[in-house]
């Protein structure tokens, strides 16, 4: 009888650890389903300049638009909405052969410095300076609506601008339609509006760059330094728009152009 009761007790005892041991091992080594954990992403943040090395232009070292774009209709005469793109930021061109006009965002690498009526055409892609601010070519902007436009988000930090050719030319000789050359008391301005990226926010930030004022206007490359403006911060667009003294009654009459070069954007990039 003891011996029996010992068993008893003995084979409880052991139950209980076959038990506890059993339990154990469940919370130690979970079940493998088979299913492979999805990796996590990566988020890199990048910094880059857009310096327009990778348009191509003509012989006269101008893009403005080709008829390789999408057909559009641009006051009844037929214009190719075209695209020059660089990294995550695109410059639309509107370009309208039948006028041989166009508007939104042109490269150039011209050298001339100067303008000349007869050479009207080619003379608006120069710039004062005669050379782009970093390698060899640059953009010229003459917008009528269009925008840059990111793919993604964007700071951005900073950006290089100039004078055009035609405008430096009718601020000293005047513009043909507006008495005289600029005075003292003429200015013109270029303003930069920023649309940001969040939906439902609308900063009413504007950037204003003088172009010429009190009796002087910019003769080189400008550095317009936007890394502490939060409006330009976390943008999807860039917008343009002049402002100046010399006006009739359709509005400005000097040649609403700036030059601009080597765009300082910083974004983030996820990858898998």
């Amino acid at each position: 009888m003891k011996t029996n009761r010992f068993f008893g007790l003995a084979a409880i005892a052991c139950g209980a650890v076959l038990a506890m041991s059993s339990c154990t091992g469940n919370e130690d080594s979970p079940v493998d389903t088979g299913t492979p954990k999805e990796p996590e992403p990566v988020i890199e943040i990048v910094n880059a300049t857009i310096g327009f090395e990778g348009a191509t232009l003509n012989a006269d070292g101008i893009w403005c638009g080709d008829e390789s774009g999408e057909k559009v209709e641009n006051y009844g005469s037929e214009a190719y909405a075209c695209l020059y793109k660089e990294n995550i930021v695109n410059f639309p061109v509107k370009w309208t052969p039948a006028w041989s006009s166009w508007s939104g965002f042109g490269v150039s690498n011209r050298k001339e410095t100067t303008f000349a009526a007869e050479t009207m055409f080619t003379d608006q892609f120069n710039n004062v300076t005669g050379t782009a601010h970093g390698g060899n070519n640059f953009m010229v902007l003459y917008t009528f609506g269009e925008e840059i436009t990111f793919d993604e988000p964007v700071t951005v930090r900073g950006f290089w601008y100039t004078n055009d050719a035609w405008t430096v030319d009718a601020i000293l000789n005047g513009d043909g339609m507006s008495p005289g050359k600029f005075e003292a008391e003429d200015f013109l301005t270029c303003v930069v509006y920023p649309t940001p990226a969040q939906e439902g926010i609308d900063s009413g930030a504007r950037l204003e760059i003088p172009l010429a004022k009190d009796g002087d206007y910019v003769k080189e490359w400008k550095y317009c330094d936007l890394s502490d403006v939060a409006a330009f911060q976390n943008i999807k667009a860039l917008s343009f728009a002049f402002e100046g003294s010399k006006m009739n009654d359709y509005g400005l009459t000097t040649p609403t152009y700036i030059c601009i070069d080597d765009i300082e954007i910083e974004y983030m990039k996820v990858s898998e």
